[in-house]
C-alpha cells in the first residue's frame, strides 16, 4: 500500500505531464485556452480521451480571423 507521501510524491511528477496541451496551447497563443483548459482537465476524468483530443487542437494552427479579434 502506498503512503500518503508517495502519492503526493506521486501527483507532484504526474501534473505537468497532464496538463501538458493547456501549455502548448498557452505557448503558441491558442485563442481559445480556457476551453483548451476545460477539455483538458476534464478529459483526464473520462478515461484520457480529452486529453488527446486538448493535445490535438493545441497543436492544430488557430484560425487567423481568431488571432485578429483578441
Amino acid at each position: 500500500m502506498l503512503t500518503r507521501e508517495e502519492l503526493a510524491l506521486g501527483l507532484a511528477i504526474l501534473m505537468p505531464f497532464a496538463l501538458i496541451p493547456t501549455a502548448i496551447g498557452w505557448w503558441r497563443g491558442h485563442p481559445r485556452l480556457g476551453a483548451l483548459f476545460a477539455l483538458n482537465s476534464l478529459g483526464l476524468l473520462v478515461f484520457g480521451i480529452g486529453w488527446i483530443l486538448a493535445l490535438i487542437w493545441a497543436v492544430t494552427v488557430p484560425d487567423q480571423s481568431a488571432r485578429q479579434r483578441r
